[in-house]
């Protein structure tokens, strides 16, 4: 009884069979690729046999409405709904050079997706390839077209535009204006600014904001305020990594306000999931967006918060915190490492350690000549005192003497 196949069969592999070809007996331009590591065999993940990727790719192709084009144009490997695009199935896809979102050409499973909506499905000719009328022809064309339109895009505006910020839209086939000062500190822009229209301030900062929250104790903390809501603010949050013109800072503290808020409540998702779902009190509020040059303080309105019965912390010193417990756990990892690599030392001696290894470059780094000869001065007196030490002979062993010489 025949084994069941695991993969579909492609085209290709159906019409090589047909034709007679074997395993080891097949087309120069088509390969039998390993199943996963088992050999060769014709049940494996591609269906069968596969075009040579060199060989396919300079074959010519059709598409529905007449264009042609060459086989690197093409995209092989889409599946949906039991059928793949794919070059053995004859059914590769090309980019329409025309982008019509509505096309009675185009197979209605593509049409329906929006990221292959503008795909079209293509099938090997025997012609030969013409470039005049061919999509690479029309794709150049549209993009030379596109180009123009951003160029009237841009008159239109009267320059007052940033390839950074323009989207174009393929389905109306028009330029647009997307203005994101968040992109803009991000990739730390400078000098002159095409949107704002005069060159950014030097002086760079950041914006701050302060986060509000609210938490109920949880039933399970075992204590006598069970279920108490708690509230805390968080003062100072940065919302880049690094200074930023402020100009753009100014103009973030606008028109980022939304992103912030999208941020912060994805930063928080599970806790305001386990909320939900718990039934518990738990949110999240951002206050008092600002740009700064610095973090400023209100002690005045720490200390009323306080009184309050608001717990506030400042994020700079969160931060530093933070950089100092990290900065104890290298010191630790740094001298447990030291201590190891001394004790290697006094035992085996620094001409132990081979060429270019780690531990030979962390004793020229960590010890240093000096104490690298100290503890070689240390393993030399260890060696000539265990040398110097004397023996110590037991009664039974002298006695095994004498009686070995009677």
């Amino acid at each position: 009884m025949e084994e069941k196949q695991k993969f579909k069969q492609n085209l290709l592999t159906r019409g090589l069979l047909a034709a007679g070809y074997t395993v080891e007996d097949h087309p120069h331009y088509t390969v039998l690729k390993d199943n996963y590591g088992g050999g060769k065999s014709m049940d494996n993940y591609h269906g069968g046999f596969t075009f040579e990727r060199k060989w396919i790719r300079e074959q010519t192709f059709r598409t529905c409405c007449g264009l042609l084009c060459k086989g690197r144009q093409c995209q092989s490997g889409l599946s949906c709904r039991d059928i793949s695009w794919t070059f053995e199935n004859d059914r590769a896809t090309v980019c329409c050079p025309y982008e019509k979102p509505d096309c009675s050409f185009r197979h209605r499973y593509l049409q329906r997706n929006p990221s292959t909506r503008f795909w079209c499905e293509v099938h090997m000719t025997a012609e030969e390839y013409r470039y005049e009328g061919s999509v690479e022809e029309l794709q150049k064309l549209h993009e030379e077209e596109i180009q123009e339109k951003g160029m009237e895009f841009s008159r239109q505006r009267g320059g007052r535009v940033c390839r950074e910020h323009m989207i174009f839209d393929r389905d109306t086939q028009e330029w647009q204006m997307h203005y994101d000062p968040y992109r803009c500190g991000e990739r730390r822009c400078g000098g002159l600014c095409p949107i704002l229209g005069h060159e950014l301030d030097e002086k760079k900062g950041n914006v701050f904001y302060d986060l509000k929250i609210r938490c109920q104790r949880s039933d399970l903390d075992g204590t006598l305020f069970e279920g108490q809501v708690d509230t805390s603010i968080i003062r100072g949050r940065k919302l880049f990594s690094h200074p930023v013109s402020m100009d753009i800072c100014r103009v973030c503290v606008k028109l980022c306000q939304e992103r912030i808020g999208r941020d912060v409540r994805l930063e928080y998702s599970r806790q305001l999931s386990n909320a939900e779902y718990y039934g518990k009190e738990f949110s999240v509020e951002v206050l008092d967006i600002r740009a700064e040059r610095r973090e400023s303080r209100d002690l005045v309105q720490d200390l009323e918060d306080i009184r309050s019965g608001i717990q506030v912390v400042h994020a700079s010193d969160m931060e530093k915190l933070e950089e100092n417990a990290k900065k104890e756990r290298r010191e630790k990892t740094q001298e447990a490492a030291i201590k190891r690599l001394e004790k290697k030392l006094l035992k085996d001696g620094y001409g132990s350690l081979k060429e270019f290894s780690l531990d030979k470059r962390h004793a020229d780094r960590w010890l240093g000549e000096e104490r690298i000869a100290q503890l070689e001065r240390q393993r030399n007196e260890m060696e000539k005192e265990r040398r110097e030490q004397p023996v110590q002979i037991s009664l039974s062993d002298l006695e095994g003497e004498e009686a070995e010489g009677a």
